[in-house]
Formats: structure tokens, sequence, C-alpha cells
């Protein structure tokens, strides 16, 4: 198995600390268009949030992004020699949990950064604040309060009040007024005025290290937003708001709440300048401060920055950020998408580059998707699944997802195939279809969310293909070729059997009642229930067909189906959605079954086998502690080999991330087999010749089982001769076969391919 070093790095930290929880994070080099991603597992980006911050102390900026769409935090570190952006797992596990959006910046002056974030998780529309600290290696952040809140405070109403900022929002966080401290940039609740928290820590006589805070000026800048385009009101007076009447229009109705700030001195004469993000805009509105950093008066606006240049155009709601991206002193400028709700999710991230010249800044567009044209990225609500598609032997990769579209139909779906170009040991995975199966014409059905998965539905030994949608139905692809060729697909069938679930159909193909035959479970939106309440939003479809022709009932409320299969719920409140993704295998304690929800993490459960009468026995409700944001999606596969599962998760942002894990494959066993590097046989043989030996070395004969590809024991005859144990099939066919070979407390498992 290829582990990346970092991991290494990772589990010293965790040494270290002694209360954190490693994740088994892999790394398998990934190609598109030619070229090996740099950051191919980082899980997608929709709505990311970017900051600075020297995460390995070696005086050169570093990175963080968070995204908006699951509030998933990701740390980079930049190589000085190479200038190249390099994902780093190892600093995460040091990161509080934050949410709707997470800013940078040094409070207290001490060197070493602190964190800004939303306060919406407690209920308050406010700021929290975490204290950095970097001792011996190791990263801290401690909540600050603020008196007796988390969150901050300013005077209000004869007491304290929360200083306002709209979970929507990203305010900016800056020194306004050139003292020292930072002060604070926020939307009121109106949405149309900014509001100036002013700091008092110098003021008062504290220096830089405290955070106390006071409402400085309503409008600061003097301007009002505008409820009709992006251009917003100045002010014809610096010591009056705009008010909207200069122009001879009749007075403006509070503007909706969702704006972003970000402020900077752009053209370096003390004072700070903002850039604006409106939620239902697409540009950025840049506002030149024509007055001093005390006293803000907005003078100049280009409601369509950098008009002069490629004016920013992301559909909808624009975030700004400064950060260092290279050596030159000037900081690059980021235009990202920040909305929790469909928009652009391929390109969402937009690089500016400042010219070579001095003077005021001038940005100019140099990538759209920066960081996104680096890793796995189908857009949005990535699902994989994994099986050798071209019959090499090798397992490649096929993902569901859609990308967002501004045409007629708003999402674009598709399946994405990656084959495996690596070999059994070292895989490598390669883009070669980005429509696999040209499922992108389906879009005008209207459905979306595809969420592929294999499996022998009709036990002819040949691995076939459903698909689930949005709709709740399920496309279905009979593969006609032979077990282990490539695969050779029917033309579909869609609605298959007639089958619904209601909404976003997640399948598995696997023979639960032990007939040979593919039976469907198949996940879903929310949940089901029956005459005790509320039971699962796992359905059950039994095949009852015969070899070669499988039949299902479409009711699921009709035995042998069952809409509380396994009676799963996931504790969410009923109306609220849940989107279980199933991945079901074979263990060496039986099937087992890891599902992805809504919350974003993982849930391995056990007693699969007996899900139609009984419930499921929950085994660890948070899987490996795996989180990926909304909308987990993982499959179970062992990729290189070694006879251990490692697990591809989807999540909403449309990547994917590799794990991993302690799961081993197998059917009888009632351990986790030890595994012994040095192998006391020789395997010799073809599978088209029906015949495989074990050749044992030393004398040293050990128990022989021989599985298929989806771990059911195969039916075979074993003749002993010395050193030789004779393995014959008694069928023919099989494209790639799995012998388990036992010897005390070891055990191996071999992959054997047709030749």
């Amino acid at each position: 198995m290829i582990r990346r070093f970092a991991f290494l790095h990772l589990v010293l930290f965790f040494m270290l600390t002694g209360s954190m929880i490693a994740q088994d994070r892999l790394y398998l080099p990934v190609m598109i268009d030619g070229q090996e991603l740099e950051m191919d597992w980082n899980g997608g980006f929709n709505a990311p949030q970017f900051s600075n911050i020297d995460l390995n102390r070696d005086g050169i900026p570093d990175l963080i992004s968070f995204d908006r769409q699951g509030d998933i935090l990701r740390t980079y570190l930049r190589a000085p020699a190479s200038g190249r952006w390099i994902m780093d797992w190892t600093y995460l596990p040091f990161f509080p949990k934050m949410v709707d959006w997470v800013l940078v910046a040094d409070f207290d002056k001490d060197g070493v950064e602190d964190l800004f974030t939303s306060s919406s998780d407690r209920g308050i529309p406010g700021i929290l604040v975490y204290k950095g600290g970097y001792q011996d290696n190791i990263w801290s952040f401690t909540l600050m309060p603020d008196r007796d809140k988390d969150y901050l405070q300013v005077p209000g109403g004869g007491g304290l009040t929360n200083l306002y900022a709209s979970w929507d929002d990203i305010p900016a966080i800056t020194d306004v007024d050139g003292d020292g401290d930072l002060d604070i940039l926020a939307f009121e609740p109106g949405g149309s005025y900014i509001h100036y928290f002013r700091n008092q820590s110098v003021e008062s006589g504290w220096g830089t290290d405290s955070l106390r805070f006071l409402l400085d000026d309503h409008c600061w800048g003097k301007i009002l937003e505008n409820e009709l385009s992006e251009e917003v009101y100045l002010s014809d007076d610096q010591n009056m708001c705009a008010d909207g009447n200069f122009t001879g229009e009749d007075p403006i109705i509070p503007r909706h709440s969702g704006s972003t700030v970000m402020a900077l001195d752009f053209d370096y004469d003390g004072d700070q300048d903002v850039w604006l993000g409106d939620i239902a805009s697409r540009r950025l509105v840049f506002l030149l401060n024509g007055l001093n950093a005390q006293d803000a008066w907005i003078t100049e606006q280009d409601p369509m920055y950098p008009s002069a240049r490629t004016m920013v155009d992301l559909p909808y709601f624009v975030a700004a950020f400064s950060v260092e991206l290279d050596d030159d002193p000037e900081p690059e400028f980021l235009a990202a998408v920040n909305s929790r709700s469909l928009t652009e999710d391929r390109e969402s991230v937009w690089r500016y580059d400042d010219d070579d010249g001095l003077g005021p800044l001038d940005y100019d567009l140099t990538e759209k998707g920066f960081f996104q044209n680096r890793m796995i990225d189908l857009g949005s609500h990535s699902r994989p699944a994994v099986a050798d598609v071209n019959g090499d032997g090798l397992p490649d990769m096929v993902v569901g997802g859609y990308a967002y579209s501004e045409g007629e139909t708003t999402r674009i779906p598709s399946l994405w195939l990656f084959e495996n170009r690596g070999s059994l040991s070292q895989p490598y995975f390669e883009l070669t279809d980005d429509d696999f199966l040209e499922m992108a014409q389906y879009a005008n059905l209207p459905t979306f969310d595809y969420a592929p998965a294999f499996g022998d539905i009709d036990g002819n030994g040949s691995l076939d293909l459903v698909v689930g949608e949005q709709n709740g139905k399920l496309f279905f692809y009979k593969n006609q070729a032979f077990a282990g060729a490539a695969m050779d697909f029917a033309n579909v069938v869609y609605p298959y059997m007639d089958i619904n679930v209601g909404v976003s159909a997640t399948p598995q193909i696997v023979d639960i009642n032990g007939d040979g035959l593919g039976d469907l479970v198949v996940g879903e939106r929310t949940g089901n229930g029956d005459d005790f309440g509320r039971c699962s939003n796992l359905n059950y479809f039994e095949n009852v067909g015969v070899q070669g022709d499988a039949f299902f009932g479409s009711d699921v409320k009709v035995a042998p189906n069952t809409q509380c299969f396994g009676r799963v719920l996931f504790d969410i409140p009923i109306g609220l959605p849940q989107y279980s993704t199933p991945s079901i295998v074979r263990t060496p304690n039986g099937l087992v079954m890891l599902t992805g929800m809504d919350p974003g993490y993982l849930s391995l459960y056990e007693n699969i086998e007996h899900g139609k009468t009984e419930p499921f026995v929950l085994a660890d409700k948070m899987f490996e502690q795996i989180d990926v944001g909304y909308r987990s999606a993982p499959t179970l596969a062992d990729l290189n080999n070694d006879g251990m599962y490692e697990v591809i998760v989807g999540n909403q942002r449309g990547g994917l991330e590799l794990f991993g894990t302690h799961l081993s494959v197998g059917t009888t066993s009632t351990s986790e087999p030890e595994i012994k590097a040095e192998k006391p046989y020789r395997i010799h043989g073809s599978l088209t010749c029906q015949e495989v030996a074990v050749v044992w070395k030393n004398s040293q004969r050990g128990e022989v089982q021989v599985f298929d590809v989806l771990g059911r024991p195969l039916p075979f005859q074993l003749q002993e001769n010395g050193d030789v144990s004779r393995i014959t099939l008694e069928q023919s066919g099989y494209g790639v076969i799995f012998i388990q070979l036992t010897v005390g407390n070891y055990i191996w498992v071999e992959k054997v391919i047709s030749q």
C-alpha cells in the first residue's frame, strides 16, 4: 500500500498529543488530461474561503481553505524551493470545529495567528475568536470569551449585546483606524449599511492584546447598498449616510441580508478600501476610500470589478480574499463563491495577480478553478463505486456527480470513469471518460444525483451496474460480457423494475439471503415507517428471479421486500434529510455496512444478513473519526490487494477523499488476520485452465479457501500431493478469484487473474 510520508508525520503528532485519533489517509496517484494531480484526494471545492497562516513556522505564509458547504477546513504548505502548494493533513486535528466562515488574523501581535469564525452554532449571529498557540511543534487554539459570553459583545440597550455578523456574511477583520489593534467591518441585520466596530484595546491602554469593541459608525464609508443593482449609493456629504434619494429615486427599503466584505489598502494611502459581494449578485463591487483611516468616506466605485480587466463573474454571491500565494511583495486576490445553495461548482475560485508595476494594485485574472484544477472535483454530490470495468484485473473507479449549469438545465449529471493504470499493489488512476455511458443525456428527464453500484444481480458471475438518481428510481445496465472480461453493457433500462424509493436513490447490489442472486439495498433521502413508527431509510428488494434472469417486486412494502431494512435511522428529526449512502462488503465477520449521511461522517453496522427481520448492530457511529462534510458517500474496496479494505468517500462538494480502514477482506475468520511479509508458498497455474496450484515451502501446508469478487465462497476440488495443493474450480468463466491461505495465526489473500 502506498502511504504518503505525511501520514507518518501525523502519527508522530498524535503520539505527542495523546488525545487525537489518527485517520489513515492514503495517497494513490490520479491523472487528468495528462497531468498528475497534486491535490487529488482533497475533497473538492464549492464555496471555499482562504487565509494565510504559517503552519510550519518557517516564516513563509502557508494557507488554509474553509468551505462553507460542509464546514470543511484544509491546510496547505508552500514549498519555497519550487513554489508549489502541498496538501498536508497533519495540521487538521489541531483546529477546532468551526462553521459558516473562518478568517485568520494575529490580533495580539504575538507572532502566532488566531482564528475568527461564526458563532451561529451557539444560536447567535456573531463572532467567536480562538487564540492561537504554538509550542514544541504543536498548535493549540483556545476559545477567547468576551466577559460572560463565548462570542464578541458590544454595548447596546443599556447592557451588552452580540457584535452582529450574519452567518451568511463574511466580515472584514482588519486594523481600520491604523492604531495597531484589529477592528471589524460587518453589515447590519438589514444588510444595507456597514457597521464599524472599533476595537478599544489600544485606547484602553492594553496594547493590542485585547478584543473590546464598540459600534463606532452605523454607516462606515457613508454608503448604502442598492436594492436593484450592484452599484451602491454614495453619499455626497462625508458626514451623512447615503439615503438613496440623491439620484431622485424614492427612499429604498432595507436590503436583504447576505453580503461579504474584504478590506485592503488598495492604493497605499493609509486607509482601508473595500470589496463587497452580495447574495443577489455575481459581481464584486470595489469601493475607494477618499478620506482617511479615522473617517471613511467612499468617493469612487467599480460595480463590476475589475471593469478595466476581466471582471469577476461567478453565480452567485461572491467573496474576495487577499492572500500571499507567491514570492512577489503584493498580495494575490481570490474571488470565490460564498453560497450554500446551487451555484458554480467546477471553477468556483478565480485567481487574480497584480501587475509588475508600482503603485495601486492592478489585478488581472490568471486562473479559473484555482486549486480545483489540481484535484478530483466533479462539481457536486460525488458518489464513487469500484469495479474492474476494462477487464484487466485491476479495480477501476466510477464516480457519479453533477456540475452546475446556467442553461435551461441547471444540473448536468454524469459518471466519471477512472481506469487503473497501475498494478495490483500500486494502483494509479487516470480519468478516461467524464461522461461514461453518456448518462449526461438524461438530465432532461429531469434527473441528476447519480449513485453507481456494481454487483452480480443475476448470478451469472459478471458484474452489472445500477445507478440511483434524484427521483428515487434506478438505471440498470446488464453486463453481457463473461466474468472478468471488459464490461459490455446492454441498452439501459429505466426505470428498472419500476422501483422508486422516493428521493435520491443510492443502491447496492449484494446477495443478502445467500441464494446466489444479487438483492438490492437502496438508501434514500428521508425515512420510512411502519406500524411501530419510523423504522429506516434503507429499502430492501429481494431478488426472486432465477440465475441469468433477475426479478424484483416494485412495492417495497410487500414481502419479501421491506422498507425497514435493518431498522436504521440516523437520529435526525422527522422531515429533515438523511441521505443514507450504504456500502456493503464481506469481512471475516460476515457482511458489514458502512454508510454515509447528510452530516458528513460515516457509521459502521453489522448483522446485515438478518436485516429483514432484525435491527443492524451499530459497530462504530463515527467510523475512523472520518468527517468529509455534508452528504458523505463511501465505497469500500481493496484497491491495492493487501487484504484490507480502503474507503473512497464522496461528498456534497464533488470531490473524493481516500482512507485506509481496519476492515479485512474475508468470510470466515472471527478475528482480524495477521499479515506476514514472508509468504510460505508460491502460486502457479491459470484460471483459463480452471486450475491453480499452491506450492508450499518448507513442508508448511495451510488451509485453502476460494472466493469470487464479491467475497462468496466458490466450489472447488482440492488435491493434496506432497507440498502441492492443487485447486480445480468446478465452474469456468471466472475472470478473477481470490485464494485465502491460512497458516497458523497468519492469513494471506491472493488475487488470481485469467490470462
